[in-house]
């Protein structure tokens, strides 16, 4: 099973990619292997070129993690969302470009009506935290809530779901959302 989900990481990063969701190498993903562990993507490596060996095993609770290659920075948000939430099984750290103004304007985004099954009346805005900070982590996992989504004041989004289908899934729908918002 790890060895699909490090392949599935690599397919899903080059979709990111390809999907226009991310530019070079910002934003991150992971997927819960169990209780106690996540896999992530790594640091500043492209995803063209990703490999399934290059995924990084991560303890959730501790955020140490296995072999040479670093984790992405942001590993601690994801870990906050998985200690958080037992029904989430993937997450998508993004700068998207609508969900990036909405971030930037520091605002919650409405949600319309196509949406709102998934996300509510609102995706919320956690306050603005330094990037890998525990002030972020904190932030944004409060701000997600229930929800599958939150924004990242002057920073990005997070997506989640309960497989990686379902997170970029999710992603895609929040970024439609932002753009139908704003134009």
């Amino acid at each position: 099973m790890e060895e699909q989900l490090r392949e599935m990481l690599v397919a899903y990063g080059r979709r990111l990619v390809e999907s226009g969701l991310v530019q070079g190498t910002w934003g991150n993903i992971s997927v819960r292997l169990d209780e106690r562990y996540m896999l992530t993507t790594p640091s500043g490596l492209d995803y063209m070129r990703l490999t399934p060996g290059d995924m990084v095993k991560v303890e959730i609770s501790t955020l140490e993690y296995e072999g040479a290659i670093r984790p992405t920075s942001e590993k601690g948000l994801h870990a906050a969302i998985y200690q958080g939430r037992s029904d989430v099984g993937a997450v998508i750290h993004t700068h998207a470009k609508y969900c990036s103004v909405f971030a930037a304007a520091r605002k919650d985004m409405p949600v319309l009506e196509d949406f709102r099954s998934i996300f509510g009346d609102v995706i919320r805005l956690a306050p603005y935290a330094l990037a890998g900070s525990k002030a972020l982590m904190k932030n944004t996992a409060a701000a997600l809530g229930d929800n599958f989504g939150a924004i990242m004041a002057s920073h990005g989004m997070v997506a989640c779901g309960r497989d990686l289908e379902e997170a970029f899934e999710n992603c895609v729908r929040m970024e439609e959302n932002g753009r139908r918002q704003l134009l």
